[in-house]
Order: structure tokens, then C-alpha cells, then sequence
């Protein structure tokens, strides 16, 4: 067996041979790579040995290279060219430039929210590839457990969380009052001042409704309940047209951008709580957790201090 295949061709090697090639005298290569050279010398005498094709011929003090070294450097300029876009890469990895996250999130979230908040994150972090799907969020929590999504945003109950799905921030909901309407004026809602208002409700199958129908209950007041759709978003287009009066999360009101509408307090404290869900036994990326951490920070920034119930500020 030739001894020269036990013998594998380094980095070094192809450095070596590249900085002769670039700069023409061992001496001027040995100052390019920052070493001695004597060093050089060795590692392009062993490079010859190892590939068993002889490279430069010397005259008057100066390398010129074989056309066998000329072919082989346009080899060794792209395999040095490949090592050094992987240093690249694994740089921008480690300092989170780069990096991939797959995130299914409920309608509330991800038709406004998340898209411009993942605007703000990619500012920070150029070449990471996010996924961003729209899912309902029963869905949602069937992807993230089933790993194929790395986190999930849901809109959930209490008493629903679990270990791979935590609170990350609960909200009063806030009242949605067509811009023309007399009761827009006022600084805040009592549940008495939207006695027989038409209203656009959740489904009577959602958390949500029930808790809103029970805050009304408490204090007598009876509204004109013939329009629902469980879309937050479906709700605000329903206020702007003048169908009705609505309660939204605090989240939606805060990235809604349009004067048909104006947010007015609510009285009555009817938590609505986001919840994070991230895929169990599996490794989170580097990005996960700067990017919940950003979504987190995006939600405080956004929503009035008054509108939170948690975190505490």
C-alpha cells in the first residue's frame, strides 16, 4: 500500500499551498499565515510527498507553480472557500445572526402580532429562516407536541396549561366600539352601559364567551346577542362596519390600526390569557428563547400597563 493514503492532506496543507501560489515566495506566504519559514517549507514539501505530484519549480529565488499545480489550485480554492463558509456559518450561529424556528401560532397571534414582530427580530438577526403558520389552536398544540413546530402562541385556559405549555402573559379584554357610536366617547366601559347594544360574541362553545356572558350576568345586563364569529380580527371588521359592540383581547387592540374603531377600558376584569408552547424532549434551537424572550418584550411594549394581569409590572 502506497504510504502516502495514510497520510491524509490537512487544512494547513492547502493553506500553505494556496498563500505560495497567492503570493509567490515562501517568505512572503510565511508572513501572510503569520508563521515562520521554515514552517512553510515543510508544509508545502509534505504537501507534494502527500499528493505525489511535484508543484513549483525554483528559479532565481522565486516558486513558480507546474501546470499540475495550477489546475490543482483551482480545486484547492474551492474546498478552502467551502471550510471558510462553514466557520462562517457556524459564527453567525453562535452569535444567533443565523438560525432556523418553526412556529405555528392561532389567528389572533399570527395575522398581525407575530408578522410584525418577526419584522423587528429579523433586524436583529438577518440570516435566520422562520416558518410562520396560521392554525387553529387545537392544531397548534398537536404540531408543537408532535414536534413538528418548535413553539406555538395559543390563546388558552388557566386551567389547560401544562408542562410544555406555560402562560406568557395574560390581558383584560378591552371594549370595541364603532368610532360613531355615542358610547366611544366615554373613558370606560361598565357592563350596565352596553344594556340592550347589539353585540358581537364568541361562540358559545369557547372559554371566552362563557366568561364574558357570566361578567354581564353578574350585573343584570342583557345585550342583543345575534351575531358571533370566534375570530378576533373577523370581530373588529364586524365593529368597524357598525354591526355591533364588541370585547376583544387587549393584544389585537393594541396592533389594530384603523379609526372606524376606538378602544375603550372595560370595567369588569375578563382575562384573556396567551400561552407558549414549546415541543417537549426536544433540544431548542439557539434562536427559541431570544426570540420568546423578544415576543414577550414586544407584548409589554405594545399593550398598556393597565390592560396587563400578568406579569406584573
Amino acid at each position: 500500500m502506497d504510504n502516502r493514503l495514510t497520510n491524509r492532506i490537512t487544512l494547513r496543507h492547502m493553506e500553505a499551498f494556496r498563500a505560495v501560489m497567492l503570493n509567490k515566495t515562501v517568505t512572503s506566504a510565511a508572513s501572510s499565515m503569520c508563521i515562520s519559514q521554515p514552517v512553510v517549507t515543510r508544509l508545502l514539501a509534505e504537501f507534494e510527498w502527500r499528493i505525489g505530484i511535484r508543484l513549483f519549480e525554483r528559479q532565481r529565488g522565486r516558486l513558480h507553480p507546474t501546470p499540475e499545480a495550477k489546475l490543482l489550485y483551482e480545486e484547492v480554492k474551492q474546498s478552502l472557500a467551502g471550510v471558510e463558509r462553514i466557520a462562517d456559518a457556524a459564527a453567525e450561529i453562535r452569535t444567533l445572526r443565523r438560525g432556523s424556528l418553526r412556529i405555528a401560532a392561532a389567528p389572533s397571534l399570527a395575522l398581525d402580532f407575530l408578522p410584525q414582530t418577526i419584522g423587528k427580530f429579523l433586524e436583529r438577526h438577518p440570516r435566520a429562516q422562520i416558518q410562520l403558520l396560521l392554525l387553529s389552536s387545537q392544531a397548534v398544540m398537536e404540531r408543537v407536541r408532535e414536534g413538528r413546530s418548535d413553539i406555538g402562541f395559543i390563546i388558552l385556559s388557566l386551567q389547560l396549561q401544562s408542562s410544555y405549555c406555560q402562560l406568557l402573559m395574560s390581558t383584560r379584554m378591552v371594549c370595541a366600539i364603532p368610532a360613531a357610536h355615542p358610547l366611544a366617547q366615554r373613558d370606560l366601559i361598565k357592563p350596565k352601559d352596553l344594556q340592550g347594544e347589539r353585540f358581537v360574541s364568541y361562540p358559545t362553545l369557547l372559554d371566552t364567551r362563557a366568561m364574558v356572558d357570566a361578567a354581564f350576568a353578574t350585573h343584570g345586563v342583557t345585550r342583543t346577542l345575534d351575531i358571533e364569529t370566534q375570530n378576533s380580527y373577523a370581530m373588529l371588521r364586524l365593529v368597524e362596519a357598525g354591526v355591533g359592540i364588541a370585547l376583544i383581547d387587549a393584544l389585537t387592540a393594541a396592533c389594530h390600526q384603523n379609526e372606524g374603531v376606538r378602544f375603550v377600558p372595560f370595567e369588569a376584569a375578563i382575562p384573556m390569557n396567551f400561552s407558549l408552547m414549546q415541543a417537549p424532549d426536544q433540544t431548542p434551537g439557539a434562536l427559541q428563547q431570544p426570540f420568546i424572550d423578544f415576543v414577550r418584550a414586544e407584548m409589554l411594549r405594545r399593550i398598556p400597563a393597565e390592560a396587563v394581569l400578568y406579569p406584573e409590572r
